[in-house]
């Protein structure tokens, strides 16, 4: 089976009264609500890709804070692992990418947005990260 590898960012924001964090619909689907994610490209690491693609996904640049985890799936005959990095917003440099929102949104708000289980719990354990 083909294994597509994938990077992702969970990106959060520590300019408000509490923390917020970046969700993004999905392309193909834009009533759910992702974390940024993409290809890894030739000659970028994992962590480059997962900043670059909140960057492109949502118009957003951040500072990766450090590894928040793995998920595996199947979709349409391929498997995909996606690493995920914690990371802290710096600034909005533009809208989403075409065809997405962006939302900041507060830890309940972000664990009722997002639709699997094994997403909910990589999240759960990326907030308990947070250099609060």
């Amino acid at each position: 089976m083909l294994l597509i590898r994938q990077s992702g960012a969970i990106v959060v924001r520590l300019d408000q009264s509490e923390p917020r964090v970046l969700l993004v619909t999905a392309k193909r689907n834009p009533d759910r609500w992702i974390f940024p994610k993409g290809h890894v490209e030739k000659n970028e690491t994992a962590e480059e890709a997962a900043l670059r693609e909140a960057r492109e996904e949502a118009g957003v640049t951040a500072r990766s804070v450090g590894p928040a985890g793995a998920l595996e799936y199947r979709f349409l005959g391929a498997g995909f692992r996606v690493e995920y990095f914690l990371a802290l917003l710096k600034r909005e440099v533009g809208p989403p990418e075409k065809g997405r929102s962006r939302s900041w949104c507060s830890y309940d708000e972000a664990l009722e947005r997002l639709r699997f289980k094994n997403t909910r719990k990589l999240f759960r354990k990326a907030w308990k990260q947070l250099p609060l």
